[in-house]
């Protein structure tokens, strides 16, 4: 999952890991499976009624499920808060009794005689009256009537203790003229209803859904359709033009993977909102999906947000769906155990969707350089210490407050390892290969043990990275990035003061009375900042012209900061209140100056590096001969 909040990036978790398919059940089976059904049609309340047909029940009582986690977060979101009006029916109609175990669970008497539960399910996007854990807009659901219907299946649907191998059908009666988008493959689709089925819970829960009117674009790559559904309800973007401005993102993915996709399909469901009070959005990651939830904005304004947000998810394909351990797959949505990798689950992940972006030329070298600076610096923030498997492990609660590491100190471990590895292969091997060779030796119905990872990547490596995982993943000693970096050419400096294109040295901050981004301390205002004239308290409605909204807010600082140079004109506009109090519009500008700051863990190409640096440099960065 990728959360961006405000101005500050913050990246989780892992995924599911077994594929949605459809299932042939034989006339002797077909009974003995969940039947769902779900009526969009019949919207009451912001709630829609679930109806399950149970499969056959062996029990004198049995648990229904919905989950309290699920692959993909670290918090406790506890879906059944959604669920009001549980009943249980046997064959004739007649009601059987029904506990509520706890806030997940309903537990059944004369379970033998079941035949349907049914209950009625609130969306999360929309429920501010049902208190707890936030769930981040992602993992949840929305019920819009007649507009949007976005479906994470596992807010829906539950599993009966036991039974979460037994296969799943669902159907969905829809609006006129919506389509269904997901990874899942249609068993039979009319202009009124739609009928999936999954082989159990896991591919079930792993298989987003959004049900719109259609806009949607199917593109090739590397042996693989790739489905592209956008809703933007005022209609600034449309899936044509996302799909094309991700199309370079995805061949090079597939380079970067080898020249093949390990897929045969996968969806991207992405949500626009136009909620000015939008705070966090973000993605969240399936085996063969990803489902995103980002403000509305044309295209071009979305560009590097999504390719940034699309290129992490998308590499989720590798790992865990075709690596991952135990506890993954063969999750536990009530009662999870942690698996220790998250080093490789979402680091390795991470760094592999810059250094992509790197390798293929996506993106230039000082851009790279900042995105590793400022993980660097996210990491020196917080306990730099703490073995990061022990972390991983104890995520959920102990170390909840670390997690978002996992994006920075995670990636950077992968980076230490890629290029520690190029240097014992002398170039010809790195964490590419790595992690191919990983998915031959596993591949997505195979499971590793958590304790055995490390000794098996030392086996199919080198014996020296066995020391390298006991002292920087398994012990608490810092990442040697001063001699990583140098071994590659890039000066590693704890403090510097450079040169930067500067917006003025002020501090931003958010008035929550008249939604805008303001001026929230002017005290260190450089030489350029002085030159433009802010004052403390200013509101910023425009920059260059663009309105410097909330939610656009870190495109336009990215922008600003990549694309300006020395001299160029730089044109805000400001709310002020002047003497009497009342609000103003004043327009201040200034020619754009290079000004010196002091920066910490800085990276830049060194002076003069030595033919080796290079070489290894190079191994490093340039495209693969596939």
């Amino acid at each position: 999952m990728k959360r961006i909040a405000c101005m500050l990036l913050a990246m989780a978790v892992m995924a599911a890991c077994t594929r949605s398919a459809t299932v042939s059940t034989s006339s002797t089976q077909k009974n003995n499976l969940y039947q769902f059904s779900v009526d969009l049609t019949k919207v009451q309340n912001d709630k829609l009624e679930v109806s399950l047909v149970a499969p056959k029940i062996n029990a004198d009582q049995i648990t229904y499920f919905l989950p309290k986690i699920v692959p993909g977060t670290y918090a406790n979101y506890d879906f059944g808060r959604y669920v009001s009006g549980f009943k249980a029916y046997n064959a004739k109609g007649d009601t059987l009794p029904v506990t509520k175990a706890d806030v997940n669970s309903w537990t059944i008497k004369n379970a033998k005689d079941l035949h349907r539960i049914s209950y009625k399910i609130d969306d999360t996007w929309d429920s501010p009256e049902i208190k707890g854990e936030k769930i981040f807009e992602p993992a949840g659901s929305d019920i819009d009537a007649n507009k949007k219907f976005a479906i994470n299946t596992f807010c829906f649907f539950g599993y009966f203790n036991g039974l979460t191998k037994v296969p799943y059908r669902v159907s969905f009666t829809k609006p006129e003229g919506f389509y269904g988008a997901t990874s899942m493959n249609f068993v039979s689709t009319t202009a009124n209803r739609d009928v999936f089925e999954a082989d159990n819970y896991m591919d079930l829960s792993d298989a987003p859904i959004l049900y719109t009117r259609p806009d949607t674009t199917v593109l090739k790559v590397g042996g693989a359709d790739i489905l592209v559904s956008v809703f933007s309800p005022n209609k600034k973007a449309n899936s044509k033009e996302i799909a094309a401005n991700i199309n370079s993102l995805l061949n090079a993915q597939k380079d970067y993977l080898g020249g093949k996709l390990p897929i045969q399909k996968y969806a991207f469901l992405i949500v626009l909102s136009d909620n000015p009070n939008l705070m966090s959005y973000g993605a969240l990651e399936h085996s063969y999906s990803s489902f995103y939830y980002l403000p509305e904005g044309t295209s071009k304004e979305l560009s590097q947000t999504v390719k940034d947000v699309a290129s992490h998810e998308f590499f989720h394909i590798i790992t865990p769906l075709s690596i991952h351990s135990e506890e993954i797959g063969d999750f536990d949505f009530n009662q999870p155990k942690m698996s220790k990798h998250l080093w490789m689950y979402e680091g390795a992940t991470e760094y592999a969707a810059g250094h992509m972006q790197m390798k293929y030329g996506l993106i230039e070298m000082p851009q790279y350089l900042d995105m590793l600076q400022d993980k660097i610096n996210f990491m020196k923030r917080m306990n730099d210490k703490l073995p990061f498997t022990e972390m991983s492990k104890q995520v959920l609660d102990k170390y909840k407050n670390q997690y978002q590491n996992v994006y920075n100190k995670g990636a950077l471990i992968a980076l230490c390892l890629d290029i520690r590895l190029r240097q014992l292969s002398d170039g010809k091997y790195g964490t590419q290969n790595l992690m191919r060779d990983l998915a031959k030796t596993y591949g997505k119905t195979k499971s590793f043990k958590d304790d055995e990872l490390f000794d098996k990547i030392t086996a199919l490596t080198y014996p020296e990275i066995r020391e390298f995982f006991t002292k920087y993943v398994e012990g608490p000693e810092p990442l040697p990035l001063v001699d990583v970096f140098k071994s590659v050419g890039i000066d590693y400096l704890p403090e510097a003061t450079v040169k930067k294109i500067s917006l003025g040295g002020i501090n931003l901050g958010y008035s929550a009375a008249t939604k805008r981004i303001k001026i929230a301390n002017a005290s260190n205002m450089n030489d350029f900042g002085k030159k433009m004239g802010y004052q403390q308290n200013d509101e910023i409605i425009s920059l260059n012209g663009q309105p410097f909204e909330l939610t656009k807010v870190q495109h336009l600082l990215d922008d600003y900061s990549n694309n300006t140079k020395e001299g160029d004109p730089v044109v805000m506009e400001v709310a002020r209140k002047n003497s009497e109090g009342k609000e103003e519009i004043v327009k201040l500008s200034a020619p754009a100056m290079l000004v010196e700051v002091v920066e910490k863990n800085v990276l830049k190409p060194a002076d003069n590096p030595t033919p080796a640096q290079l070489k290894l440099r190079k191994d490093w960065l340039s495209p693969d001969k596939n």
